[in-house]
């Protein structure tokens, strides 16, 4: 049973869909386009986490640790250790 109230579930649910009708009516350039920006995106949170967790970091060391943590995140895709279970629901 999920502990998220009916109106937060369905705002989710209406967020979601909204994001999915969006992509859905992208053009096949800017849903290419999209793939660096969304990891640009993630870059810039993965960096600000590391000088939160480490703020003594220079930025040669927050770059090494942001491609240690990629090189981590690739091993585990390449070698099939965490399968993504999809959405857990009610």
């Amino acid at each position: 049973m999920s502990s998220v109230d009916p109106e937060t579930k369905a705002l989710q649910h209406s967020i979601f869909w909204s994001k999915v009708r969006r992509a859905r009516e992208m053009d096949p350039g800017e849903k290419f386009a999209d793939g660096p920006r969304l990891f640009d995106q993630a870059s810039a949170v993965m960096r600000a986490g590391i000088l939160a967790q480490f703020p003594d970091f220079d930025e040669d060391q927050v770059t090494t640790e942001i491609r240690r943590r990629l090189a981590i995140r690739r091993q585990i895709d390449e070698q099939g250790i965490y399968v993504d279970a999809g959405y857990i629901d009610d």
